[in-house]
């Protein structure tokens, strides 16, 4: 149980304290423009070391946050949703490591992050019994994938400008509410 609870605090910390250093990295870069850039190209300009640190710091923190869950959910199939969770933790890391300068490389991770996240939502919401976990998980889930997956057609539907970075945002909120909902369950477990 105290290993749950340490678990929580780091889905909190690292969804929390990582997307604040981005948007921090957003303001402190003076280039960077909603319209026009992705979050990932805060990766290698003037405050590139704000910016992959917290990709790596939340990717850590919320690995820590996965391996919790693992061992919240008793459902095998629930738990498939959180190996999900786990391998887009690393690629969030990952992020941080192959910036936009290793295109290929940075997409694969990014992509990685940004898809498999929503998909272990999914997957839980599907597979667990509880039943407001489960409500939330699916529809934090596909609101999460529908964002990502939808980007395309935002460019040519927005009555104006929007940069890949205006939808990254809306979906790391996404994630962010899950995981501090998700957290502060695991919070509020007593120890035995």
């Amino acid at each position: 149980m105290k290993f749950l609870r340490i678990a929580g605090f780091c889905g909190i910390t690292g969804s929390v304290l990582s997307l604040t250093m981005v948007v921090a990295a957003t303001f402190l870069s003076s280039w960077f423009r909603w319209n026009v850039n992705a979050l990932s190209d805060l990766g290698v300009g003037e405050e590139s070391v704000l910016f992959n640190s917290a990709m790596l710091l939340g990717g850590g923190l919320n690995f820590l946050f996965d391996i919790g869950l693992y061992s919240y959910f008793k459902e095998k199939q629930a738990r498939t949703g959180v190996a999900s969770l786990m391998l887009s933790s690393v690629f969030l890391a990952l992020s941080g490591v192959f910036t936009v300068d290793s295109l290929f490389m940075h997409v694969f991770v990014a992509l990685g992050y940004f898809i498999l996240a929503p998909a272990g939502f999914i997957i839980i919401g599907y597979r667990t019994k509880d039943g407001v976990n489960k409500k939330l998980s699916i529809v934090f889930g596909v609101a999460a994938l529908a964002t990502i997956l939808m980007l395309p057609a935002i460019f040519y539907v927005a009555p104006f400008n929007v940069g890949f970075a205006v939808p990254e945002l809306i979906e790391a909120l996404i994630i962010l509410v899950w995981t501090v909902f998700i957290s502060t369950e695991l919070l509020r477990l007593k120890i035995k």
